[in-house]
């Protein structure tokens, strides 16, 4: 009976210390999300935790350059050779030393619409019966003399 509650106690430290190493850079920023009458949706932490283990382990590592036409919350929209690319985007960033946030980063000063850019992002792609689908998750930007990189507790760096 003894080891029953003590295989117990492990698994829920265990369980609540997974809880701070969430990537917090990917995770919701103030005042996103808010529904009718002030509600934040809320996610379960573990989900998202799987979804982005699976973007790092599946992900490949691309780049894309275009020119930035949008930025709606945390989705970029990037011209390349007359297509519309979207591009998942973290919501701090680190540029010379100063954290921005995604809006402050793209709102036309350091960089805003019609400037292009340079963006490495982690790839999946999947390919179905007359259709493909590509999801980007961007990690670093550069353009307009600028280069930031997504503030995460993990570093993302070519192999």
């Amino acid at each position: 009976m003894e080891r029953k509650h003590i295989a117990l106690m492990l698994s829920l430290l265990i369980a609540l210390g997974g809880l701070t190493l969430l990537p917090l850079g990917w995770s919701q920023g103030e005042g996103e999300g808010e529904q009718g009458g002030g509600v934040s949706p809320r996610r379960h932490p573990c989900c998202r935790w799987r979804l982005i283990r699976f973007i790092l382990t599946h992900g490949e590592a691309t780049t894309l350059e275009g020119k930035l036409l949008l930025v709606e919350g945390r989705i970029l929209v990037l011209e390349i050779e007359d297509e519309e690319v979207y591009v998942v985007l973290p919501h701090r960033w680190l540029v010379e030393g100063e954290v921005m946030t995604t809006e402050e980063l793209l709102d036309g000063d350091p960089l805003g619409a019609g400037d292009t850019l340079t963006i490495d992002a982690l790839m999946l792609s999947h390919e179905g019966e007359g259709y493909v689908v590509e999801f980007y998750a961007a990690y670093e930007i550069e353009g307009g003399g600028i280069e930031a990189r997504a503030l995460t507790p993990f570093n993302i760096r070519p192999g």
